[in-house]
C-alpha cells in the first residue's frame, strides 16, 4: 500500500491546496456531497479526513451538545464520558486526581484525544490525556467515535477518538456566564462570549474551579483538593469567497494534591504532602481554501501542544516531565461524477515530539534526560454512493517513523439505510499504538527504567451493527457487536533481574476485547426524554498459560437519564443513574512482596439537577451528586466523593 498512497495522497492534498477556482459549478462541495444541504449539527469533522454527514459514518458515535451538558450540569468531562456506551473511568480519588478514561477494554492510551483538533495526548504522562484537569466549562460540543481511527488519526486512534469543541461557528454575538458552589468547599465559575461580524467571528472564555476536596485515602483526614484555571479564544475570518483563516487556542493552569501509597507497611495509599502542577497549552492556525461552486477544498494547518508536569513532595520540587509537540497537516479534497456522490481525499502529516524529564540523580542512575522522535504520514479516503441508501468508506494511512518500522493502517466501512427507519453499518480496521517515552526511555529510582528496544502495538477491530429511528413515536434503538485483537501489547511491570527493576516488553500472546454495545432512547409527551445504554465487555490477557479478565474494566455498564421539563419548558429536572460493574484491581502485599488480583464491588451512582428560569437570560441551578452516599472506589484504596449539593446561576445574553 505503501507505493499506492504516496502519489496519490500528494497529488490530490496538493491540488486541492491550489487549483484555481474556476472548476465546478455554483454550490459548495458538501452540499453535493449531502443528498440534501446538511445543517451544522448533522455534520461530524472527527469521523472523516473532512466534514461528513453522520448518516454517512459507519462507526459508532456519540454526540454530546452543550445543552445536554447544562441540563445534566456535569462539571467535569470524565463524570460525563461516565454515560457513553463502552466508556469506563478509574479515578484514584476525587476531583483533580489522577483519572483514566478507556473505552471498549482498551488501554487509557489508546484512544486519542483532540482538542478543537488539536493532539492533546500527553506524551509526557504516558502518552493519555490528562481528563483529571478537563473541565466542561465553555465547552459547545463533543465528538466520540468507536472503534480504530488510525487510517485518519494515526497512533493513539487504536480504539477510538474524543474532540472537545469549543469553538461555536455560528453567525451571532453572545455572551454567557455561570457561577456555582456547595459541598467540599467547592467554587467554579465560568464566561464565555463570542462576537460576529460579516467577515469574522471572534469568541473566547474563561473558567475557574476549586475545591478542598475529600481525603482519597482510607485512613486519615487530610484532605486533598484541586484548582483549575481554564481559557480558550478562537478567531475565524473570511479572506474572501475562497480563504478563511481560522485560529484557535486554549491554556490549562492545574494544581491537585494526592497521596502516596505506603509500599513498606499496608500497601495502600496513606495521609501524604504530594502536589502535582501542571500546564498545557494548545495552539492552532489553519488556512482553508474552498471556492464556491467548485470540486475542490483544502486547508493545512499548524498545531501546537506544550505539557509540563511538576511534582512537589512536602512542598518541595521532586520531579517533573514535559513534552512539546509540533503538528503539520495538508488536506485535499475533490468531488467526482457527475451527481458528485464520490469524494478522494488526501492528507500529509508530520509529526514532532519532544520530552525532557527531571529529577534527582542517584549513584545507580540519573532521570535527567531530553529525548524526541517524529513521524510522517500519508494518507487517502475515499467516501462515496455507489447505490442509493449505501455509503463506502475506504481510508489508509502510511507511517514513517525516525524510531520505529514503517506502519500501514486501514479501513472500509459501510452504512446501508436498508429502510426508512433502519440503518445496518459495519466496519473493519487495524491500529497502532507508538510505545511512550516512559515505556522506552523513563527512570524511576527503585522502580522502573524503560526499555529503548520497544516495537509498536498494533491490532485489528471490526464491528457490525444497527440502528433504528422511529420519528413520529420519538424512539430510537440500537445495538452493535464490537471485537479486537491486540498484537505486541506492552507489559510495563516485567521484572528485569539484571537492574532489579521493572521494564517494559512486548507480548509473544494476542490481547482480546470484544462486547455488545446497546443504546435505546424514548421522547414521552413532549416534555419527557429517556435516554439509557448497557455495554458487555469481555476483555482478557494472557497471564502464564491462560487468559485472564484484564484490571479496571468492568464486564456490565450502564446509564439511565430522564429529562423532565414543565411550565413550558421555563423549568427541568434531570435524573442521572450509571451504573459500573464488577471488575479487577491488583493490590501489592508489602508483607510478602506479591501482588494479587482483587475483585471490586460493583456501584451504582445516582445524580439530580434542576433549574428554573427567572428571566429569559437568567436561570437558577440546582444539583445533588452520588444522591445515595454509595460508597465506591474506582481504584483500589482510593475513596472517592460522597453526597454532594451544588447550586448557583448562569446567564446567556444574545446580541
Amino acid at each position: 500500500m505503501k507505493n499506492v498512497l504516496i502519489p496519490l495522497a500528494a497529488a490530490v492534498a496538493l491540488s486541492g491546496c491550489f487549483v484555481p477556482s474556476a472548476f465546478g459549478q455554483q454550490t459548495t462541495a458538501s452540499e453535493h456531497f449531502d443528498e440534501a444541504p446538511a445543517e451544522l449539527d448533522d455534520l461530524v469533522v472527527t469521523a472523516s479526513l473532512e466534514p461528513v454527514s453522520i448518516n454517512d459514518v459507519a462507526s459508532s458515535i456519540t454526540i454530546i451538545s452543550r445543552e445536554q451538558i447544562e441540563q445534566k450540569q456535569v462539571k467535569y468531562l470524565a463524570d460525563l464520558l461516565r454515560d457513553v456506551p463502552g466508556f469506563s473511568v478509574s479515578q484514584a480519588g476525587g476531583v483533580g486526581a489522577q483519572t483514566q478514561v478507556r473505552v471498549r477494554g482498551a488501554e487509557a492510551n489508546h484512544m486519542l484525544v483532540l482538542v478543537d483538533g488539536i493532539r492533546a495526548n500527553d506524551p509526557a504522562s504516558a502518552d493519555e490525556y490528562q481528563f483529571q484537569y478537563a473541565t466542561t466549562a465553555n465547552i459547545e460540543r463533543i465528538e466520540i467515535i468507536r472503534g480504530p481511527q488510525s487510517s485518519i488519526w494515526g497512533s493513539d486512534a487504536m480504539a477510538g477518538v474524543i474532540n472537545i469543541i469549543r469553538s461555536k461557528d455560528a453567525r451571532e454575538s453572545w455572551l454567557s456566564g455561570s457561577a456555582e458552589g456547595g459541598s467540599f468547599s467547592s467554587f467554579d465559575g465560568a464566561v464565555d462570549g463570542g462576537l460576529s461580524r460579516e467577515n469574522f467571528r471572534l469568541q473566547g472564555g474563561i473558567s475557574y474551579a476549586t475545591t478542598n476536596g475529600i481525603n482519597i485515602a482510607r485512613a486519615g483526614d487530610e484532605k486533598d483538593g484541586s484548582d483549575n484555571t481554564t481559557a480558550n479564544a478562537g478567531l475565524e475570518w473570511d479572506l474572501g469567497d475562497a480563504w478563511t483563516l481560522v485560529a484557535s487556542g486554549q491554556y490549562v493552569d492545574a494544581e491537585s494534591q494526592f497521596d502516596d501509597v505506603d509500599f513498606y507497611v499496608t500497601g495502600l495509599p496513606t495521609d501524604t504532602d504530594r502536589e502535582t502542577r501542571a500546564e498545557r497549552t494548545y495552539l492552532r492556525g489553519e488556512l482553508r481554501f474552498k471556492p464556491t461552486g467548485s470540486r475542490w477544498s483544502g486547508s493545512a494547518s499548524i498545531n501546537y501542544t506544550d505539557s509540563d508536569n511538576k511534582n512537589f513532595y512536602d512542598g518541595v520540587f521532586n520531579s517533573s516531565t514535559a513534552a512539546q509537540v509540533v503538528d503539520a497537516r495538508a488536506r485535499g479534497s475533490v468531488l467526482l461524477g457527475e451527481e458528485q456522490h464520490h469524494r478522494l481525499t488526501a492528507a500529509f502529516d508530520y509529526i514532532d515530539t519532544d520530552f525532557s524529564q527531571r529529577g534527582e540523580a542517584l549513584p545507580w542512575g540519573d532521570p535527567n534526560q531530553d529525548q524526541s522522535y517524529d513521524q510522517t504520514s500519508l494518507a487517502a479516503e475515499y467516501v462515496g454512493r455507489p447505490l442509493e441508501g449505501l455509503t463506502w468508506t475506504l481510508s489508509g494511512r502510511y507511517n514513517d517513523f525516525s524510531d520505529f518500522d514503517d506502519i500501514t493502517t486501514w479501513q472500509t466501512a459501510i452504512s446501508y439505510k436498508a429502510t426508512e427507519v433502519i440503518r445496518l453499518r459495519g466496519s473493519i480496521g487495524t491500529g497502532f499504538k507508538a510505545p511512550t517515552f516512559t515505556e522506552r526511555y523513563g527512570f524511576y529510582p527503585d522502580q522502573f527504567i524503560g526499555n529503548p528496544d520497544l516495537k509498536p502495538e498494533e491490532s485489528t477491530g471490526w464491528e457490525l451493527g444497527f440502528d433504528s429511528r422511529w420519528a413520529e413515536q420519538g424512539v430510537s434503538f440500537g445495538a452493535v457487536y464490537f471485537h479486537q485483537n491486540l498484537r505486541n501489547e506492552i507489559d510495563g511491570f516485567v521484572f528485569d533481574p539484571d537492574t532489579f527493576l521493572f521494564t517494559a516488553v512486548n507480548r509473544d500472546a494476542d490481547s482480546n476485547r470484544k462486547g455488545v454495545e446497546v443504546t435505546f432512547g424514548w421522547q414521552l409527551l413532549q416534555h419527557i426524554d429517556i435516554a439509557a445504554n448497557y455495554t458487555y465487555t469481555d476483555s482478557t490477557e494472557p497471564m502464564a498459560d491462560t487468559d485472564v479478565r484484564e484490571l479496571r474494566r468492568p464486564r456490565h455498564m450502564g446509564s439511565l437519564s430522564v429529562q423532565y421539563s414543565f411550565a413550558s419548558d421555563r423549568g427541568y429536572a434531570n435524573l442521572n443513574l450509571s451504573y459500573t460493574g464488577k471488575q479487577y484491581d491488583v493490590f501489592f502485599d508489602p508483607a510478602t512482596f506479591l501482588s494479587e488480583r482483587v475483585k471490586m464491588d460493583s456501584y451504582t451512582l445516582l445524580d439530580l439537577a434542576g433549574g428554573w428560569k427567572i428571566t429569559r437570560s437568567l436561570e437558577l441551578i440546582a444539583r445533588i451528586t452520588n444522591l445515595t452516599d454509595e460508597a465506591y472506589e474506582d481504584v483500589l484504596g482510593y475513596s472517592t466523593r460522597g453526597r454532594g449539593y451544588f447550586g448557583g446561576i448562569r446567564g446567556r445574553f444574545d446580541f
